[in-house]
């Protein structure tokens, strides 16, 4: 493998683009056949050798010295599905859309990609034509809402489904590392009905935020059948 930044090993940078892409440490440690406690010592490394004091930040990290000019959404997730130590996803918060910003290091989003098609080739199937479009689940409501000025400091970052959604299954995608909150390893929580997630962030004042929800790229924000979300685009700011 060629050289990575800051040194990181192929298993390192395997498990930061999983975080980045919105998987937590346990859907990581699924998707990659391993225990929690290895994917815990990977990123104890991995923070080790980024000076980063997040895993994500470790992740972030990765991600502008991998293609610095990237300007897609990551999982996510988790696998997207969804970067958030998930998500968004998944992340997965998880959670990118763009060019794929993994370069070299694209094995990860592929396998992604090619679940993703395979869940969307069997909704198509069972709906009995290939012209029907999919009843997709989709964003009734955010916290904070789109466009909307918020306090700087601690936020919710909340979305709500129409439906309920697939357990810790999330995407919540960078548009760019400058425009996303700061989350740490903070994880999403899902409400008690299976439509809402809230993810503890932090917002600086003067600053403008994007999240994509799910993306072309990442869309582990699903439906209990594996439907996924319509895409969604956040923008806010702090005060």
């Amino acid at each position: 493998m060629p050289d990575t930044p800051y040194d990181l090993t192929e298993k390192e940078v395997v498990v930061l683009h999983l975080l980045a892409r919105g998987h937590d440490v346990k859907s990581a440690a699924v998707e990659l056949g391993l225990s929690v406690h290895t994917v815990h010592e990977r990123l104890r490394e991995a923070r080790r050798k980024t000076g980063a004091s997040s895993s994500r930040g470790a992740a972030r990290l990765l991600t502008e010295a991998a293609a610095p000019n990237f300007s897609g959404p990551p999982k996510s997730g988790v696998p997207m599905v969804p970067i958030v130590d998930h998500a968004s996803a998944q992340p997965r918060h998880g959670a990118s859309d763009g060019p794929r910003f993994w370069g070299r290091w694209g094995a990860p989003v592929m396998i992604s990609a090619m679940t993703t098609v395979a869940i969307l080739a069997v909704a198509h199937i069972g709906s009995g034509s290939a012209t029907k479009p999919v009843d997709a689940p989709h964003v009734v409501s955010t916290r904070p809402a789109a466009v909307s000025v918020v306090p700087a400091g601690p936020v919710s970052l909340t979305v709500t489904f129409d439906r309920p959604m697939r357990h810790a299954s999330y995407s919540f995608v960078y548009a760019s590392p400058d425009t996303y909150p700061e989350c740490g390893d903070n994880m999403p929580v899902q409400s008690a009905d299976g439509r809402t997630f809230t993810l503890a962030c932090s917002v600086r004042s003067g600053q403008r935020y994007e999240v994509l929800l799910n993306s072309s790229a990442y869309r582990n924000f699903m439906s209990e059948d594996g439907v996924p979300a319509t895409p969604y685009r956040l923008k806010f700011r702090a005060r």
